[in-house]
């Protein structure tokens, strides 16, 4: 029973030294930590000085211009109970408005032949009967005049074009307008870039050029021509750009 007394009670003087030892613990003042025990941190150029703060931000701009010529794309159709038939036909009407538009002044170069093709017809009211053979003819010409076009969609009509699909009004130079807008997105994002940073002397670190649908060419029916309301229209040029500054 004495050893028993004995053992509880060194026990208990023991847990009473660790308690004494655990109160008696200080915490680690961080400016006595060892220079060895320090981490630095160094930037891309392997200095060991603080890095500008860096930004991604994406600019956008856009711009209307007024077109200045434009291509019509017009439909040539024939049918005939014969197959060549139909197609020396086409043939025919191609060269009768080819002719045509160049004696109207309209260069060769500006007659592009879009495509032909030829296929039978058939009615399947009261079975399978064939109603002919179609050819058809895609070709486009350019009028470099806007004022021009009523004109010559007029000659073409006239010596068999069956019908005038659209008419695209474009800019020759869009590629310049392009290069403009592109400035506008650039500057467009740094501005973005001041107005979160609150810095004026940012600089940029790189451009990547987004691609962005733009509508380059601005279509009309035949029957807006014939109309005359808003006939031209502008054409949209639009450029996006992701911007880092440093």
């Amino acid at each position: 029973m004495k050893r028993y007394l004995s053992f509880i009670l060194a026990f208990a003087l023991m847990l009473t030294l660790f308690a004494g030892l655990s109160m008696t613990v200080k915490p680690r003042v961080i400016d006595s930590v060892a220079s060895a025990e320090t981490v630095e941190y160094a930037d891309e150029a392997g200095t060991n000085e603080k890095s500008d703060m860096e930004i991604c931000v994406i600019g956008s701009a856009k711009k209307s211009v007024t077109p200045d010529y434009a291509k019509v794309t017009a439909v040539i159709e024939t049918l005939d109970m014969d197959m060549k038939k139909s197609k020396d036909c086409n043939f025919e009407c191609f060269e009768k408005v080819l002719s045509a538009l160049k004696e109207e002044g309209l260069a060769e170069d500006k007659i592009v032949l879009d495509g032909f093709t030829s296929y039978p017809s058939y009615d399947y009211a009261q079975g399978k009967t064939l109603t002919g053979y179609y050819s058809i003819t895609t070709f486009t010409f350019e009028v470099e005049s806007l004022e021009d076009i009523k004109k010559f969609v007029d000659i073409a009509v006239e010596n068999g074009t069956t019908s005038i699909c659209n008419i695209g009004y474009e800019l020759s130079s869009l590629d310049q307008v392009y290069q403009d807008v592109l400035l506008q997105a650039i500057e467009n994002a740094k501005l973005k870039a001041q107005k979160i940073t609150g810095n004026d002397n940012i600089t940029v670190k790189s451009v990547k050029e987004e691609y962005v649908y733009s509508c380059s060419s601005l279509y009309r029916t035949y029957s807006d021509v014939l109309d005359g309301t808003n006939l031209i229209g502008s054409i949209e040029v639009e450029a996006r750009v992701n911007v880092e500054f440093e």
